[in-house]
């Protein structure tokens, strides 16, 4: 059971981190956005305000890092996958017993 809990407890923390990063990412996104439209742009040459209009317009597409192009990475999945993975061990655990108690009887 230790052994089990030791593992658990490694491969959630590389989930938690992998989730945190994502989560990170998606916020510089947006940073990123709002630092060029805050940037000092009026009375600049042409070709700056060309530049600055296309990061802000591709600043503005929504940017979230996936996993495999099949669910979004962020602290919000990150929960979610440690709720099912407790859900399913008491699960396991409930059988087990039941099992248990048949074999005795």
């Amino acid at each position: 059971m230790a052994q089990i809990l030791y593992l658990y407890g490694l491969m959630m923390g590389y989930v938690c981190l992998f989730c945190r990063l994502g989560t990170e990412l998606t916020l510089q996104a947006e940073r990123v956005r709002d630092a060029a439209w805050g940037c000092d742009w009026v009375g600049t040459p042409v070709p700056f305000q060309r530049c600055l209009a296309f990061i802000i317009a591709t600043a503005n597409k929504e940017f979230t890092l996936t996993a495999g192009k099949f669910v979004p990475v962020s602290n919000s999945t990150m929960m979610s996958i440690m709720k099912e993975s407790i859900s399913l061990f008491m699960f396991l655990l409930t059988m087990k017993d039941k099992s248990e108690d048949t074999v005795t009887e």
